[in-house]
């Protein structure tokens, strides 16, 4: 079956955009769109669960992470990414924490929305790279600095669960783990669970949640 994406922004160039960037990740694809939050949520309670929903903050009948509140509370089991020009951290956090699956920013190019996009269809959270910096030590800018960074060690992780957490926070799905990692698909979930039960959360997006707000520093 094809997927369903509903599109909820009230630029048409917006429109536009994703339609075409859509249509080239899953040609045949159904896409709706919408102007309005209202409209949005109208179309939900009508029609079935779409396999992602795109989401603009600034709506003229809404603002801010209580839009992606609300589209929960209609549809708590559709998975909602976040389309937006505010690239705010602490507003990024709180959509992440109402149940947004991914965050992509409109600066970004073609490329790098397409890419996002991919990630976030195959199950995997997308963050940008500016909100959680892995590279030379730093933590990430959604908390402010601790006197320590945390170590992943000290959750009782092993180094290979690690290495895991380290590429579960880049985005990579379990299959690209695999190749990363060069092990077999069943360790990586293995793995992959253990760093969920340290962290204690259910899913990745959570993960990325609960590693900022201790402020783990993963090394290269």
């Amino acid at each position: 079956m094809a997927r369903q994406f509903l599109v909820l922004d009230d630029h048409p160039f917006v429109h536009t955009a994703l339609l075409q960037m859509l249509a080239d990740l899953e040609p045949g694809a159904r896409i709706s769109l919408t102007h309005r939050l209202e409209q949005a949520l109208s179309s939900l309670r009508q029609n079935p669960a779409p396999d992602l929903l795109l989401a603009d903050l600034h709506l003229p009948d809404a603002n801010g992470p209580e839009v992606i509140a609300r589209l929960r509370q209609q549809r708590p089991e559709c998975p909602i990414a976040v389309f937006s020009g505010n690239v705010d951290a602490p507003t990024i956090l709180r959509c992440l924490e109402a149940g947004a699956v991914g965050y992509i920013p409109k600066t970004h190019s073609n490329e790098a929305v397409l890419n996002a996009l991919r990630l976030i269809t195959s199950g995997c959270p997308y963050l940008p790279p500016q909100v959680l910096t892995l590279k030379g030590g730093h933590r990430s800018r959604l908390e402010p600095p601790l006197a320590r960074p945390a170590d992943p060690r000290h959750l009782g992780l092993t180094e290979r669960q690690i290495d895991v957490l380290r590429l579960i926070l880049r985005g990579l799905s379990n299959k690209l783990i695999c190749r990363q990692l060069r092990l077999a698909e069943g360790t990586v979930k293995v793995h992959v669970s253990a760093v969920l039960r340290a962290l204690g959360v259910r899913n990745r997006t959570q993960a990325v949640i609960a590693a900022t707000r201790i402020g783990l520093e993963v090394p290269e």
